[in-house]
């Protein structure tokens, strides 16, 4: 292969690189320069920007669609849209960490210093945790994803290439959020970490090869439990119940009454659902999409400032974001109202594509002139595309016929379940009008919201007695596997359509 010399500009520093991958994000990445690639460098997000200060390539029609054409002779391009080559010098513009709300109680036995760590496979969160209180919260995009959006596409990169860089940015990513903290609250001493994340995520935070959770039996890399240490830090992991249920989800069971009867459904990249019927507990767990989380649709972005978090149609179109500053891309909550309405209205079909103006009935004139070649036009020069769509019917047809299978398979009647509750980040901003009309789910009960389960479940496991009482539960969880079900293909597709 060809060896190249680049010249990277980061902020105020130059470094010189010698590689022989073409693959800008990758390259980039081994170097622990992270920059936002939200899609997992598919092209979809548009958030991957750098700046070509000598020999700027030709830009791809996505990127004069993204960059204004002063912008483009600038020399801005999408890193993913193109490869380096020998000599290349260019600037990057590092994805930074930023502090962020999070709601939730804590629970500890003294007054020290902790941090709640929620890794997820797009984001990762953290709460830091003083004097009984919740003091600060942080989000970081998982700089993992310039290795693949989802689990099985890192695993394989790691079987493929090398475990040792995705443990290495992961473990550098964490180790950055809890610097922040210690910067800015000025603490003395982080007593102990808890670790909410996915069987995976969890494999490289520990320097484990996930290897075996990604071929048959698919096998996580520990059962149940585990107190470990992390960078001399007293770690404690939740109960891992297998290749698909981590301590992320049992985690969040910790917010929820567990003595009735429940369906807990937490919806992220993959969705995981843990149901309580008659006194036995099953776990079940469908590969989703990353479309949720902000990731891997065209204008998507995390929960941040100037994220598109909801949309609503009252006389005018109303786009709400986070922190009411001026909108920048698309939440995952966003993505559901909004395409919510487009339902309401009509103004997409039983498939999910946008009509043409002249195809529509009843929707008012506003909103049909709002819809465009690019696709329908939220606010800002942001749309939402028909590719962003096709990625939510993805994620809510597993959801839809993973709950179907799982019901069917354990003889289960939602009408005789006491509570639904629905966890993901993305649900502190929804209604269930949005997740009804969005097709998200097909369950005619009230919802209970719990936001991000996950992290808010880590924060109140820094007490005994709350360990015991999650370690108990868990003991009687068994895990069903659905997503190889016969009946599941067959349920996917009928689920891909809007109702």
């Amino acid at each position: 292969m060809q060896v190249m010399n680049i010249r990277v500009k980061n902020g105020e520093t130059i470094l010189d690189i010698v590689t022989e991958d073409k693959n800008i994000l990758t390259t980039l990445a081994r170097e622990s320069i992270f920059i936002n690639a939200y899609c997992g460098g598919k092209g979809v997000c548009r958030k991957c920007k750098i700046r070509y200060i000598t020999d700027a390539p030709q830009p791809t029609k996505i990127e004069k669609q993204t960059f204004t054409q002063k912008e483009i002779d600038y020399g801005f391009r999408l890193a993913c849209m193109h490869e380096f080559k020998s000599g290349n010098f260019i600037e990057v513009f590092e994805s930074k960490a930023v502090f962020s709300r999070v709601a939730g109680y804590v629970c500890t036995d003294n007054s020290s210093s902790y941090v709640a760590l929620d890794i997820g496979t797009t984001t990762i969160s953290a709460a830091l945790i003083q004097n009984n209180k919740l003091r600060a919260s942080l989000n970081a995009l998982n700089p993992q994803v310039s290795f693949g959006a989802d689990v099985m596409s890192r695993i394989a990169y790691s079987n493929e290439h090398s475990n040792k860089i995705l443990v290495d940015i992961l473990n550098k990513s964490i180790k950055n959020i809890i610097d922040e903290f210690v910067k800015q609250y000025n603490v003395n001493r982080i007593e102990k970490i808890i670790v909410s994340a996915n069987p995976t995520m969890i494999a490289f935070f520990l320097g484990l090869n996930p290897k075996s959770i990604g071929k048959y039996p698919y096998n996580p890399p520990f059962r149940f439990s585990l107190n470990t240490k992390w960078e001399g830090i007293d770690v404690y992991i939740p109960p891992v119940i297998s290749a698909f249920i981590g301590s992320d989800i049992t985690a969040g069971l910790i917010n929820i009454d567990l003595s009735r009867d429940f369906l807990f459904i937490d919806i992220g990249t993959n969705c995981e659902f843990v149901l309580k019927y008659k006194n036995r507990v099953y776990a079940a767990s469908v590969p989703g999409g990353p479309a949720i989380e902000g990731a891997g649709i065209d204008y998507g972005m995390m929960a941040k400032e100037g994220a598109i978090e909801r949309v609503i149609f009252d006389k005018t179109l109303q786009c709400s974001t986070v922190g009411n500053k001026k909108p920048i891309g698309i939440a995952g909550s966003g993505l559901i109202s909004a395409i919510a309405m487009l339902n309401r209205y009509g103004i997409i079909d039983k498939s999910g594509r946008i009509l043409d103006g002249w195809e529509i009935e009843d929707a008012p004139l506003q909103l049909i002139n709002r819809i465009k070649k690019r696709g329908f036009l939220l606010d800002n020069s942001i749309y939402l595309t028909q590719n962003s769509i096709r990625e939510f019917q993805l994620v809510k047809a597993a959801l839809n016929a993973g709950i179907e299978i799982l019901m069917n398979k354990t003889k289960s009647n939602l009408n005789s379940i006491d509570n639904v509750y629905l966890s993901g980040g993305f649900t502190k901003s929804l209604s269930k009008n949005d997740i009804i009309d969005s097709n998200l789910l097909n369950i005619n009960k009230e919802f209970v919201f719990l936001g991000n389960s996950s992290l808010s479940g880590a924060m109140k496991l820094f007490c005994k007695s709350n360990i015991e009482k999650l370690e108990k539960f868990a003991e009687d969880i068994e895990y069903i596997e659905i997503a190889n079900e016969d009946a599941f293909q067959k349920l996917y597709i009928k689920y891909m359509d809007f109702l």
